[in-house]
């Protein structure tokens, strides 16, 4: 235990540092080296889970806004993680092929991480190619490029030498060498999306079926992250590889349908596995031409698991051109004796304006 850990109880600010002993904890190196930004909501974050999954939805246009929460009960206001992403995506520039699609898109996030304010900011460009093999298969292959920056700010940290006498001195010297508060670089990804679609989608009248499988890999460039400006062992962004699959269920003559979620991320020593499954309730259709039943007004009841860290509740509303859904995450890791299970909330807005079914849209997975 540090001298730090031994004497913060005797400090007036006791509650405040506790925050930052929970902000280190969390925020080790191994997790700020291992892991990248990630969202409950993940298939409304299409970009940060595949670039393959670029034009992977029903319309012409989509516009995405996803923001994330979390730690701010245990933390306090100012020091809790919060992350926003952002993105646009046309579905197919080439309106004259009738064998496939090529869709552009771009994608912003900024994430914040605690009491060093750790902060990324990061604009990418994404395209994604898909081949219809028939009627009901697709196969797209996306690459991503973009560029990064990171900054920190280490005004509000105390360092064990700044203890002196048991006692926190903040104009002591830190002993720490100095290392530089912002770095960026560029950063390339590339993933690939198996997609199954049945025939026939229309909630009102028929069962269907539709599922995809992807894989993505992020950071292949593997850039340097060290703040101190010097290269070596330890100091490049691990590759994230990214596992993801999702179905859609319709039984014939019922307006439900059941949709299994699941991801799995890899990075370094760090992994992430999440499971989960929403019950889709179509409200009615807008119309005859709008027979998919994303075209529907449905609402979404959700319940999925990160597996050793937290349950999570959802719950979303579609409408014809636009939906809204919120999640919260329960937390059950270690760290609950400080969080007392008050984990992280999030929120999507999503933007899609109707089309007649045509022009591929049974092949979407949205």
């Amino acid at each position: 235990m540090s001298r730090k850990e031994k004497t913060y109880k005797k400090l007036p600010a006791a509650k405040h540092l506790l925050r930052i002993v929970i902000v280190l904890l969390i925020c080790s190196p191994f997790n700020i080296r291992a892991q990248d930004i990630h969202f409950t909501q993940f298939y409304e974050s299409s970009l940060t889970l595949n670039p393959a999954l670029c034009g992977a939805f029903n319309g012409d246009f989509r516009a995405e806004i996803n923001y994330r929460n979390q730690w701010a009960a245990s933390l306090g206001s100012g020091y809790e993680f919060s992350t926003m992403a952002a993105s646009a995506e046309y579905k197919n520039v080439l309106q004259g092929w009738k064998g496939g699609f090529l869709s552009p898109g771009i994608s912003f996030f900024s994430d914040k991480a605690g009491t060093i304010q750790l902060t990324t900011t990061e604009v990418n460009f994404s395209l994604a190619g898909g081949v219809y093999l028939d009627p009901k298969n697709t196969i797209t292959a996306g690459l991503q490029g973009g560029w990064s920056q990171n900054s920190m700010n280490l005004q509000n940290v105390p360092w064990d030498e700044q203890y002196i006498n048991g006692q926190y001195d903040p104009n002591a010297a830190t002993g720490e060498p100095l290392a530089g508060h912002t770095l960026s670089y560029s950063d390339f990804s590339g993933g690939l999306l198996y997609n199954y679609s049945s025939s026939a989608v229309n909630i009102a009248s028929s069962q269907y079926v539709k599922y995809n499988v992807g894989v993505a890999f992020f950071h292949i460039n593997q850039p340097d992250m060290s703040f101190y400006g010097t290269n070596g062992p330890g100091t490049n962004l691990y590759i994230r590889y990214v596992f993801h699959a999702g179905a859609e269920f319709k039984m014939s003559g019922s307006n439900m349908a059941l949709a299994p979620l699941a991801v799995f991320y890899r990075q370094g020593p760090a992994q992430e596995i999440d499971l989960g499954i929403k019950l889709r309730y179509a409200l009615g259709l807008q119309s005859s031409h709008y027979t998919d039943f994303s075209k529907s007004r449905v609402a979404d009841f959700g319940i999925y698991y990160r597996a050793g860290d937290a349950f999570i509740a959802l719950l979303q509303m579609e409408f014809p051109s636009y939906s809204i859904g919120f999640s919260y995450d329960i937390n059950t890791s270690q760290y609950i004796s400080a969080t007392t299970g008050q984990g992280a909330w999030e929120i999507s807005l999503r933007y899609t304006p109707q089309t007649k079914v045509g022009n591929g849209d049974s092949h979407s997975m949205f």
